[in-house]
């Protein structure tokens, strides 16, 4: 998984967050990342409740050598698209 977590102690900050970056749902689909998923509100490990957008390879992992090729292009292509929205975008997603 490739992801752009907002973790945020005030959770009005986070929803104001959040909302920037839906703001930029459309141009995050279309010229970057087409399969990308958002989800508002999920609990990870440590009981914090978290926003995020990511993208998922299903059925490949990095500790599996047997798809660590196929996982380190996924890995690489969606790690510099997100990158690149997000330093497009910062403005934006920080206002």
């Amino acid at each position: 998984m490739v992801s752009l977590d907002i973790e945020h102690s005030d959770l009005a900050r986070r929803l104001v967050l959040w909302d920037n970056l839906i703001s930029l749902k459309s141009i995050l689909k279309e010229k970057y990342i087409t399969n990308v998923l958002f989800a508002d509100s999920i609990v990870v490990d440590n009981h914090k409740k978290i926003s995020r957008i990511y993208v998922e390879k299903p059925q490949v992992c990095i500790h599996n050598k047997n798809t660590w090729q196929e996982t380190m292009f996924f890995l690489n292509a969606n790690m510099k698209q997100l990158e690149e929205f997000f330093l497009e975008y910062r403005d934006v997603i920080n206002t």
